[in-house]
Order: structure tokens, then C-alpha cells, then sequence
């Protein structure tokens, strides 16, 4: 880019660059390190600002950072499932196979300004680890993607009893996540995005198929329409 004063960045877009080194270091030293163990100072130098204040000038507080590293990763997701499901109801009612799909590829597929697709999973499984209730007070429980996958679910296996259907979905919920960290985890390593595992087409399969038995259960058997 032209370096000349005509062209130069306005403070506001310096001021958003700014932010989003400070959100992309944070995020990464909380996913590493975990929460407590990460002091503001140090996610300043990691993000090579100079102000020891840069991070209560752009977030406020600790707390404030962590909840807008926490939204920007779910906002991404929330989005991503709502498309998926608007494409997919049009046609009709979608199939367990689809909605789990729905469901699944926008983690697989999370990309964002600051990196989210690198650490947001691993930081997400320390926030849920030691400030359970800044995650639950932050992200909400009940996305509008995540509400429609709920929905979709008990709809495709009645007439099983809610509770059942509902413990399912939990245990489907916390395998994804788990999963989804480590292969966030591997991939991260590398660094290039190409894993000898996780960036196989039958990983990617392998993983919806696990998600799917999850919520259909042992002998169990799922509609394939509505």
C-alpha cells in the first residue's frame, strides 16, 4: 500500500488493527496457557504494543475481553448454522445426516479477522473450565442455529421421550467440542493447515458419523424426512 500521507489509515482503522493483534494474542495465550494463568501485560507484549494500558483502553477489563473473544467466535458459528439451515429447509425437512452437517461444518469452517480458526475452540473449553459463569452469562445457551438443530433433532427422532433426546444433544455437544479442539489443536501445529489426519475427507466423515450415533443411540434408527 502506498505509504504516503493521502493514503495513510485513519486512526479509527489503526485503532481497529490494534484490537484485533490484541484479540488474535489473547486468545491465543488463553487457548495455550489457560485463563487464569494470563496476565494483561503480557498479552500486550505478545502483541507487540508498546501501551501497557492498550488492552483496558481498546476492552475495558479482563472480563470484557474475554466476552468479546467469546461473541465473535459464536456470532461466526450462529451465522454459518443459520445459512446452512435456510438452505436446507427450503428444500423441505432435512434429514439427521443434514442437520448434523449443519451443524458441524461451521466449526470445521470457522474462519474470522483475527484468527478465530487457530485457538477459538481450545479457548472456549478453558473459558467453559474456569469461568464457567462469564461463558454462560456470554453465550447464549440457545443460539438461533443451535435452537434449530435442537429442533430438527427432536422432530427426527420422536417419539423417543424430550429428556432422552435432550441428554443425547448434550453428549453430542460436548464430543463435537471436544473434538473440534483437538483437531483445532493439531492443525495449529503445523501451522500450514494440512494434517496427515484431520485434513483427510474421511476424518471430516468420520466425525459426523460420531456426532450422528451419538443422537441416534446404540440400535437406534433416525428418520430420513420429516
Amino acid at each position: 500500500m502506498d505509504a504516503t500521507p493521502t493514503t495513510a489509515a485513519p486512526p479509527a482503522s489503526r485503532g481497529s488493527a490494534t484490537r484485533n493483534e490484541l484479540k488474535r494474542a489473547a486468545r491465543r495465550l488463553f487457548a495455550e496457557r489457560g485463563i487464569a494463568a494470563v496476565g494483561m501485560r503480557e498479552v500486550v507484549e505478545t502483541a507487540g504494543q508498546r501501551n501497557a494500558a492498550a488492552v483496558h483502553y481498546h476492552f475495558g477489563s479482563k472480563d470484557d475481553l474475554l466476552r468479546e473473544l467469546l461473541i465473535d467466535g459464536a456470532e461466526l458459528i450462529d451465522a454459518g448454522r443459520r445459512a446452512l439451515f435456510d438452505e436446507l429447509e427450503a428444500r423441505g425437512q432435512p434429514t439427521l445426516t443434514e442437520v448434523v452437517r449443519a451443524m458441524v461444518l461451521p466449526n470445521i469452517e470457522l474462519r474470522g479477522p483475527t484468527g478465530e480458526h487457530e485457538t477459538y475452540f481450545r479457548f472456549i473449553v478453558n473459558v467453559q473450565n474456569e469461568r464457567r459463569a462469564l461463558f454462560r452469562d456470554t453465550v447464549p445457551e440457545h443460539s438461533e442455529g443451535f435452537r434449530r438443530f435442537v429442533a430438527h433433532v427432536h422432530r427426527l427422532l420422536a417419539p423417543l421421550p424430550a429428556a432422552t433426546i435432550n441428554q443425547r444433544i448434550l453428549f453430542a455437544s460436548l464430543a463435537l467440542q471436544t473434538l473440534i479442539a483437538a483437531r483445532e489443536a493439531s492443525l495449529d501445529r503445523l501451522g500450514s493447515g494440512d494434517h496427515h489426519f484431520w485434513s483427510r475427507a474421511d476424518a471430516l466423515a468420520g466425525l459426523l458419523d460420531a456426532v450422528e450415533a451419538i443422537l441416534v443411540g446404540a440400535g437406534g434408527h433416525a428418520g430420513t424426512a420429516g
